[in-house]
């Protein structure tokens, strides 16, 4: 009984292990080591996840592969021949003085297929462990930890030596900790009381008054829209009365943080506008003078076009800025792969539309799906609000979400050793 006991607790320690891997190591890799990108930890991460999983499963579990993983395998390899094959094609079509990145596509390619085989063997993980209670511990503790985060960070004080205007204590700035934390807002305003969650949401939403930190707010709106009990209009309504509150605590003037931001037009002089205009004005430039089929895999500012907003932050700044990941993942993905990446965006948002309007019905779901379902909302932060390239925290729990819908009806026969203490 006692080894019983013990295996389950070593089974909940590995399931807040692939959390923290997850969410706060790469953040902490970036800041420590002085990266540019989340690719160095997500890939680290990725990698013990792989090897912590595989020894997982092949000394506790016998794994009878049905078609639902033998699919998401021919899936992830299918997904990496064409992303090859595209960007031969590519590759015949573009102007002679533009080349593509071969060492980027590379080292960016190896990453794709390690990232998204961790992700699998992790959605297969959450799917089939018999302790369903060491997953939902494992998501309470994180987010404990976030809200922690967020109170620290509300002193200012940077700790970890960023050298930036808006410390976030484990995370290099506020827009990366709001793309982790929304998931897990969205999960607990849907999973707590009313009362509880319209409490957390007004929490949430005044650290993001405070810090001035729209992404953030964005995803206290979408949470709400998602969550709330009554209709649409009603829920707008007291959003409006919240923004209300907001300029009543902080004062009119703060609010130009976020209006600012508003005008997306390329004669805004806000970085935040003008680096995500230039994602999308570099897309279709890119799609409408030089190819309908992008510039490849990792070849965003590469080899797609450059347009006058890009001219414009050079001017502004002396030096090219957020160059690689086209200001969101939307824009990236289009500038890219062209119609390939526009044709993922439409069947994205239609499952969106589809996920969205089921959780407004408040159907009954088992509590695992729904903080998937929170993450695949979640995702349209990154998707078209604030990107930070394909291998970030939101994108990998993105993935694991995409392969855990994929597998769950598989009827994978795992022999279970442990029993509740």
């Amino acid at each position: 009984m006692v080894l019983k006991c013990k295996n389950s607790n070593l089974e909940a320690l590995l399931m807040f292990f692939i959390f923290s891997m997850v969410l706060f190591f790469p953040s902490l890799t970036m800041i420590l080591l002085g990266q540019s990108s989340f690719t160095p930890g997500i890939v680290a991460a990725s990698l013990c996840i792989i090897f912590i999983l595989g020894i997982y499963f092949y000394l506790n579990r016998t794994l009878e592969f049905e078609r639902s993983t033998i699919f998401v395998l021919l899936m992830i390899f299918f997904c990496c021949f064409s992303i090859t094959l595209h960007l031969f094609i590519v590759n015949q079509q573009l102007p002679m003085l533009v080349e593509i990145d071969t060492n980027r596509f590379i080292f960016s390619f190896a990453c794709l297929f390690i990232v998204a085989l961790s992700a699998f063997l992790a959605a297969l993980y959450l799917k089939y462990n018999s302790q369903n209670s060491h997953f939902y511990g494992a998501v309470k503790v994180s987010f404990i930890i976030l809200l922690i985060n967020g109170l620290i960070s509300l002193t200012k004080i940077d700790f970890l030596a960023t050298g930036l205007a808006k410390p976030t204590f484990l995370f290099l700035e506020p827009s990366h900790f709001a793309l982790v934390l929304t998931p897990f807002l969205i999960y607990f305003c849907l999973t707590l009381s009313r009362y509880k969650a319209l409490l957390l949401l007004l929490v949430v939403g005044g650290w993001a008054g405070y810090i001035q930190n729209l992404t953030l707010l964005i995803g206290v709106m979408l949470a709400f829209t998602i969550s709330t009990r009554h209709n649409l209009i009603f829920a707008i309504s007291l959003f409006i009365l919240f923004l209300a509150a907001l300029i009543a605590i902080f004062g009119i003037d703060s609010l130009s943080y976020f209006t600012d931001r508003l005008v997306l037009s390329g004669d805004n002089d806000n970085l935040s506008v003008l680096v995500l205009f230039q994602g999308w004005q570099n897309a279709i430039e890119t799609l409408t003078t030089q190819s309908y089929l992008g510039g490849g895999f990792q070849q965003f500012g590469v080899t797609t076009v450059s347009g006058s907003v890009s001219d414009k932050l050079y001017s502004l700044l002396g030096f090219n800025i957020n160059q690689f990941d086209g200001g969101a993942t939307a824009p990236k993905l289009v500038g890219e792969f062209g119609v390939f990446g526009i044709a993922f965006l439409c069947c994205y948002l239609v499952f969106y539309l589809r996920i969205f309007l089921r959780l407004r019905k408040k159907k009954s779901f088992d509590k695992m799906d729904i903080f998937f379902y929170a993450i695949f909302l979640a995702s349209f932060l990154e998707f078209f609000i604030r990107g930070v390239g394909y291998f970030s925290p939101l994108m990998y729990i993105f993935l694991i979400s995409i392969f855990y819908f994929t597998v769950q009806k598989s009827k994978i026969k795992l022999e279970k050793n442990e029993s509740n203490c």
